[in-house]
């Protein structure tokens, strides 16, 4: 437990320390009793008459709170510590070396409907039976394939990392061996879908067994396809919608890159990007993102979670936000604030938003008059008097009485006070007096 300059103590300071420590974790036993410290270390001068400095000084200030007297420490004597040994070492119990879960599967497909039988054995012995049915039509090796997904599905839920299949379709388990190419679209959906159940498994295993031998699983395959609604009470059950290859296909089409690539990536698999100031940027990004049964959200402020999706699933929900179901056709920033409380998020939130409000075509047809002006107005300020001003010379005129034939004119741009002189000449002196007297010292000299 030492750390950085405690490596560094004294011998005698560790031992302190270490009753110190002691004293803090065990206060109520230090409180209730009395206590016998024994040790080879000479704790107990500065410990009792406080002769320490230092960070000794402060731990005895502590202890002598405590009852504690200092005794040499002793020899153990060699029984009593085989005793203590066997008084406290609790036997090993046996563990049992065989982790591998054994699946029967098997599927049915009728007039009547589809089903699948699994059956999971643990490495224990207990015995799991399963039954589903299909709310689709498939055939009988569709059926198989779904039977052997599901229980490869099922055994991962329960924690199993390798996992021995048995079925009786020698189609399925040739073609998951690789003995037998998959020609048909379906079946090689299928098949891609096995392999990837199987990938997290350490160790996975097929074989194929007779019919007679997996009698139970098709005895509950059957059971479930022929079900009408009656559901049986003796084993599980289940009724699915879709085919698992749904799944597949819809994941294959959203392959493309996305925006959430490297944030998922990261958040599951820890990958970072090779550009250091990319990483960095991307690691203060994701505190602010969260990964719930794969799906990725954002954290608001003063929202619940949102949820992320690609620009063109983003403009959908505008579309429907704006001119669809909803019909508001509200401004830009009021239909990116819409889509936010619905629970959506992308980047381009609000870009996309007003540039949708842009091009809708009922919004441009029947909107009120825009009487706002085409650019951003400039304001112009004026902290003090003269702070942006002009000045012109005007001449020369006609002489006037006392030689005068120029005038000099100031003008305020903000406050339009003007200030005017006639002159004689055009000189440089005379223009710095006009300045000095009727700008600078105009209210008296600073």
């Amino acid at each position: 437990m030492l750390q950085n300059a405690e490596i560094k103590y004294p011998t005698i300071e560790k031992f302190g320390f270490a009753l110190f420590l002691a004293s803090k974790k065990l206060r109520p036993y230090f409180l209730a009793h009395r206590l016998i410290v024994y040790t080879d270390q000479p704790l107990k001068r500065p410990f009792t008459n406080l002769e320490a400095s230092g960070r000794m000084l402060n731990w005895a200030i502590e202890l002598n709170a405590f009852d504690i007297s200092y005794e040499p420490r002793k020899a153990i004597k060699g029984q009593a510590f085989a005793d203590f040994i066997v008084e406290m070492t609790r036997p090993a119990h046996l563990k049992n070396d065989k982790t591998q879960w054994v699946v029967r599967v098997d599927g049915s497909a009728t007039q009547n409907g589809c089903g699948a039988g699994i059956i999971c054995e643990s490495p224990e012995g207990d015995v799991y039976e399963y039954a589903m049915r299909f709310n689709f039509q498939a055939s009988n090796n569709e059926a198989e394939y779904e039977a052997l997904i599901c229980g490869i599905q099922m055994s991962k839920a329960a924690g199993a990392a390798e996992v021995l299949v048995l079925s009786d379709s020698q189609l399925i388990v040739s073609q998951v061996k690789g003995e037998y190419e998959a020609k048909d679209d379906t079946m090689m959906r299928y098949l891609e879908k096995v392999r990837q159940e199987v990938q997290p498994l350490i160790s996975f295993e097929i074989q194929h067994i007779p019919r007679s031998e997996n009698g139970k699983a098709d005895a509950l395959s059957k059971l479930a396809s022929s079900a009408s609604g009656d559901t049986p009470r003796h084993v599980f059950w289940e009724v699915k919608q879709t085919k698992s290859i749904d799944f597949l296909r819809t994941a294959i089409l959203d392959r493309m890159a996305t925006w959430m690539d490297d944030i998922v990536n990261f958040k599951m698999n820890g990958v970072l990007l090779e550009d250091p100031k990319r990483v960095e940027r991307l690691q203060k990004k994701c505190t602010w993102f969260e990964i719930w049964n794969g799906t990725l959200y954002k954290k608001a402020f003063s929202r619940p979670l949102l949820r992320c999706v690609t620009p063109e699933k983003g403009h959908e929900v505008l579309e429907d936000l704006h001119q669809g179901l909803c019909s508001s056709h509200i401004g830009g920033r009021a239909l990116a604030e819409k889509a936010l409380r619905t629970g959506y998020y992308w980047p381009t939130l609000k870009e996309d938003a007003l540039d949708l409000v842009k091009r809708c075509d009922k919004c441009q047809r029947f909107a009120h008059p825009i009487r706002r002006p085409a650019q951003k107005l400039t304001p112009i300020t004026s902290p003090i008097p003269f702070y942006k001003w002009g000045m012109d010379l005007l001449g020369p005129y006609t002489t006037a009485p006392g030689g005068l034939r120029y005038v000099i004119v100031v003008v305020d741009y903000f406050t339009k006070w003007v200030e005017g002189e006639a002159l004689k000449n055009t000189k440089a002196q005379d223009v710095r007096a006009f300045i000095w007297k009727n700008i600078i010292t105009r209210f008296g000299s600073p």
